[in-house]
């Protein structure tokens, strides 16, 4: 039986479901992907979902990427990287929650398996979803090629091509609140004064998407901070690379793929005692209480003063980060592809 991908969400900015579709897909043998003629968002790329792709996926098994497919098609695989829409609505446009409130439990039922990326994942899904765990398979993330321990030659071409500071912190963060932007600048403005005045902040990631969101207020007018937006793939290597430090103080994840990417850059990392980021990051990072502006400052204080510590977890991180294989991703959605194919109809 042929398997057929959901290819919608690719067309849009590089984040965490873009990456997954497109490293798996790009291992996967003889797969045909889907996708509308032309990129579509919020509505319309539901009605797209709902109505032409079932259509165009008869016959076959469907995977379906991203959190949301078709209701019409049983014989499919979706995979869900988290239910933080129910966890945590106060985090999202109402509308949205209004949607995949409805939407998800009805999708997870009828789909022949759900694929989620962390053990806190599975757990939060057969809760909240009313599946059964046992219907719910767990595949890790990897990490990519390009993120990887850059030559000084490419920090410096990256450092040039995005005007950053000699020495820098690098925080990824969104307009998404749970994130933590707010709270993890407050927290900065606290402690910079403490460190070297060379040391500057450095936050990536998209600052719009309020229709997702929700709006939230922050000062990215921070002392010592740069705001540099979306940064292309090319560069988010390096960029990583470069940095003294990597920050990821997020409130909720169902994984946190920028945890192991700055790992495998050879980068110490501070992040969440927290929802899946602690399982995902072991002992190798430095935990924070992301809930606490006085944590977080304190674990920036600590990680940019102490050496030793950063020299161990940028050590640590690399072997750590190197478990995590897009190759072992896609063959376990082969065998999981392969199950639902031999199921009956």
């Amino acid at each position: 039986m042929r398997v057929v991908v959901n290819k919608r969400v690719a067309a849009f900015a590089m984040g965490g479901q873009q990456r997954v579709t497109v490293e798996i897909l790009n291992r996967l043998q003889g797969v045909e992907a889907i996708a509308p003629a032309q990129p579509l968002a919020g509505l319309a790329g539901h009605l797209w979902e709902q109505s032409i792709l079932p259509w165009k996926a008869r016959g076959c098994v469907l995977w379906s990427p991203s959190a949301t497919g078709p209701l019409l098609h049983g014989r499919q695989v979706v995979t869900l990287h988290d239910v933080a829409f129910l966890d945590v609505p106060e985090f999202f446009a109402p509308n949205f929650v209004r949607l995949y409130r409805t939407l998800m439990p009805m999708l997870a039922r009828r789909a022949a398996r759900v694929v989620t990326v962390s053990q806190f994942s599975r757990q939060r899904i057969a809760a909240t979803l009313g599946i059964s765990a046992a219907k719910v398979d767990v595949v890790a993330n990897g990490v990519s090629a390009q993120f990887h321990r850059h030559s000084p030659d490419e920090i410096a071409r990256t450092r040039a091509a995005l005007d950053l500071p000699a020495r820098y912190i690098l925080l990824q963060a969104t307009s998404d609140r749970r994130k933590n932007l707010a709270r993890t600048l407050a927290a900065w403005r606290q402690v910079c004064g403490s460190l070297p005045a060379e040391i500057s902040l450095v936050v990536s990631g998209n600052l719009g998407r309020a229709h997702v969101f929700g709006g939230e207020a922050f000062d990215i007018n921070t002392p010592r901070t740069r705001a540099l937006g979306f940064v292309d793939d090319q560069h988010m290597g390096p960029l990583m690379s470069g940095a003294e430090a990597f920050l990821f103080p997020t409130l909720y994840e169902g994984f946190g793929l920028p945890i192991i990417e700055a790992m495998a850059c050879g980068t110490p990392v501070l992040t969440s005692a927290a929802t899946a980021t602690q399982e995902v990051a072991g002992d190798h990072a430095l935990l924070v209480d992301p809930a606490s502006e006085a944590s977080i400052g304190q674990g920036i204080l600590t990680l940019c003063t102490d050496p030793s510590l950063r020299e161990r977890l940028a050590g640590e991180g690399i072997a750590h980060a190197s478990r995590f294989s897009w190759d072992d991703a896609a063959r376990a959605y082969e065998r999981i592809f392969a199950a639902v194919a031999g199921e009956p109809g």
